[in-house]
């Protein structure tokens, strides 16, 4: 409802404004969730190379079990709501001015 089809030139330069906007915004909660998933893989990895007995192994397990709570947080599920709903937005937009330009 808050972008309807683009009519105009000024509408369309509207939406492109906004789509920059809003595609960093994206850009930063990826990379924010991504640092994080990567970072529970690499201490997944090296937690199969370590013995259990080992206090490096407890360590990364405290660690990765840090991380793990963090993707549980309220905080976290806020930024991947977020992020969904600034990508279903920035698809609209992309989309709107697409069909602008194909007229």
């Amino acid at each position: 409802r808050l972008y309807p089809p683009v009519g105009s030139p000024g509408t369309r330069q509207r939406y492109k404004a906004e789509f920059g906007q809003e595609l960093r915004r994206y850009k930063e909660l990826c990379a924010h969730m991504d640092g994080l998933n990567e970072r529970l893989a690499q201490l997944a990895a090296q937690l199969d190379q370590v013995p259990e007995d080992s206090a490096q192994y407890q360590a990364l397990a405290e660690e990765y079990n840090h991380l793990k709570d963090v993707k549980r947080s309220p905080e976290y599920q806020d930024k991947k709501r977020e992020s969904k709903t600034l990508r279903n937005k920035l698809f609209h937009i992309k989309r709107m001015v697409s069909d602008y330009d194909k007229l």
